[in-house]
């Protein structure tokens, strides 16, 4: 374990978001912890996903509402004249969160390099990380901790959660979950065919006498694409029907996770569920299932390759592929070649 002479009284976080991101922080967090339990650490985070983390003990959090700016700022003017840091980790790369790092009073402040950052992050910020090589998302959140010192890599994932009477509500057999949804943002092409997901839910009742559960969000999008699940004997359709706590749960207790990259998808492999990921448009090797690389379905290099006309060698890191087409090319047969690699 690491000691220094003179370790750090104060770290303030900033990651506002988003729901995968914030999963990987918790190793972040309980490695801050496990070098020196006496730092004060304070986290800038969105109201929504702090829902899932606001249980974690022995930390200050600072929740704004991204949509709300004139209210954060004055949470985060208050917080300036209240609190200098030793150091803050701006790890976040979004035009928002460069100006909360201006707001920030600190004596360090930490971001990304050029190669990994946009939107003029590296010009804000006084250090950055010298991670500069292709690597998965929570190793560049590590390489935040070398630059303060600390080069422990404790992959602890672990936090209270208050799990209520969700769990004697669940079906008491065998279940895997679905999120076939991600994020609204334009041009954001991850989600498979919803036909396909209910073949392979009528695969898994047929074959192993496993039931599926749907989950997701309350968009009107969500909501009324998932009606396509209602009336299957085998399904249950729990969109919008949860919150983040809940959903906790009904991925602690699942069989299998099936999806593409999004916020459920990460906490169902911080839960250290088999996870079969389904990726096109995104490397997983960047923002893949952390602990469960084994079983995703990697078609970002066909993608590229047909799409785009391009390698990986070509691209830079983080790259993503732009086309409505590019999840097509993952087949039912994939995944349920990968189901039985699972049940295996």
């Amino acid at each position: 374990m690491y000691k220094e002479k003179h370790p750090l009284k104060s770290i303030c976080l900033l990651r506002l978001s988003s729901l995968g991101d914030v999963t990987h922080m918790i190793p972040i967090i309980n490695t801050i912890k496990n070098v020196n339990h006496k730092t004060n650490i304070t986290w800038i985070i969105n109201k929504t996903e702090y829902e899932l983390v606001k249980n974690i003990e022995n930390i200050s959090f600072v929740v704004i509402d991204k949509k709300k700016l004139y209210k954060s700022l004055k949470q985060l003017y208050e917080l300036r004249r209240s609190m200098t840091f030793d150091v803050l980790l701006h790890m976040q790369v979004s035009f928002r969160s460069n100006v909360f790092s201006m707001i920030v009073k600190s004596n360090r402040k930490i971001g990304y390099n050029k190669y990994l950052s946009k939107n003029l992050h590296s010009l804000l910020n006084y250090e950055e990380i010298d991670c500069k090589t292709p690597m998965h998302v929570l190793d560049t959140f590590f390489c935040f901790l070398k630059k303060v010192s600390i080069n422990d890599k404790n992959l602890d994932w672990s936090m209270n959660i208050i799990k209520g009477d969700l769990q004697k509500k669940l079906v008491s057999s065998k279940y895997i979950v679905i999120n076939p949804f991600t994020s609204s943002r334009k041009f954001n092409y991850r989600e498979w065919d919803l036909e396909q997901y209910k073949d392979v839910s009528e695969f898994l009742y047929n074959t192993y006498q496993i039931r599926t559960i749907v989950v997701g969000g309350s968009s009107k999008y969500e909501i009324n694409s998932s009606k396509t699940f209602n009336g299957i004997h085998y399904i249950d359709n729990f969109v919008a029907k949860t919150n983040l706590e809940e959903l906790y749960v009904i991925l602690e207790n699942c069989h299998i996770y099936i999806g593409p990259d999004s916020g459920t998808l990460h906490i169902a492999s911080m839960l250290n569920k088999p996870v079969i990921g389904l990726y096109a448009t995104s490397n997983p090797k960047r923002t893949g299932p952390y602990q469960n690389m084994q079983y995703t379905i990697n078609k970002y290099p066909d993608a590229l390759r047909i799409f785009e006309n391009k390698n990986e060698e070509d691209v830079k890191w983080g790259y993503r592929v732009r086309n409505k087409q590019a999840m097509s090319l993952i087949k039912v047969e994939d995944v349920k070649t990968m189901i039985k690699k699972v049940m295996s």
